[in-house]
């Protein structure tokens, strides 16, 4: 199998990396300008501001469910080094991360707008190398270059003011019950479809910054090994509500 055919292969196999899943084939690139598929406008900057803003703000919270800051000198500048050559390869390289290392055993990696990237100290304890460390954190980074945080923003409101319309024109009845159903079928269908577009960036981009897509599989053995232990254990992770 050629090394692009075994790249993509990987996209089918490595579903569900961190809590998430992973994507299609990356786009053929000619020479040339091309106008963009997601442009920005002047909405959506001031819509990714005030989500960065919110995110600022939630990350206090975040530092005090996830036990604070881990210090380690050599874990930030491993893990800042992963980044670093994984936002060159990326989409926006103009992108900057604000990376913060989280004191909890529990494993989890995730992304907020305006480039706020955490991981805990679990999760680097698990990652055997560099390479399933960039699997981890390159879907996080999809997430950020694939505005999701403003997608699904701009999706819930949508879909609270046709919940609010429904209910005032129909109440409780068995349609405006459908409706309401459907509507959460929408959002469940787009928070899939956002994690398949972030398992195709992550896996386009470790291929491209040169590290071994297969390290994906690795991790996710990893990780399944380690759940099966916490559910045998009785242990729970700390979670955000």
């Amino acid at each position: 199998m050629k090394p692009l055919a075994r790249f993509l292969a990987l996209a089918g196999f490595a579903v569900a990396l961190a809590s998430c899943q992973m994507f299609t084939p990356p786009e053929v690139q000619e020479s040339g300008f091309q106008p963009s598929d997601k442009p920005i406008t002047v909405d959506n900057v001031g819509a990714n501001n005030k989500l960065a803003e919110l995110a600022k703000a939630q990350h206090p919270r975040i530092l005090a469910t996830y036990g604070g800051e881990y210090s380690d000198p050599k874990l930030e500048r491993m893990v800042a080094k992963v980044v670093g050559s994984l936002t060159v390869v990326s989409a926006n390289p103009t992108q900057t991360y604000r990376i913060t290392i989280l004191n909890s055993p529990n494993v989890n990696a995730f992304a907020l707008p305006g480039g706020y990237l955490y991981i805990t100290r679990g999760l680097l304890a698990l990652a055997n190398d560099s390479a399933e460390l960039a699997a981890v954190i390159a879907h996080e980074m999809g997430h950020v270059t694939a505005n999701h945080g403003l997608q699904r923003q701009q999706l819930e409101a949508e879909e609270g003011l046709a919940t609010k319309v429904v209910s005032d024109v129909l109440g409780d009845s068995p349609t405006a019950k459908a409706a309401l159903i459907r509507g959460k079928l929408r959002l469940a269908q787009f928070s899939r479809n956002q994690e398949l577009e972030a398992d195709a960036i992550g896996i386009k981009s470790i291929g491209e910054a040169g590290y071994d897509p297969f390290a994906a599989g690795r991790f996710l053995q990893s990780m399944s090994a380690y759940t099966d232990f916490r559910s045998i254990s009785g242990a729970t992770d700390a979670s955000l509500d």
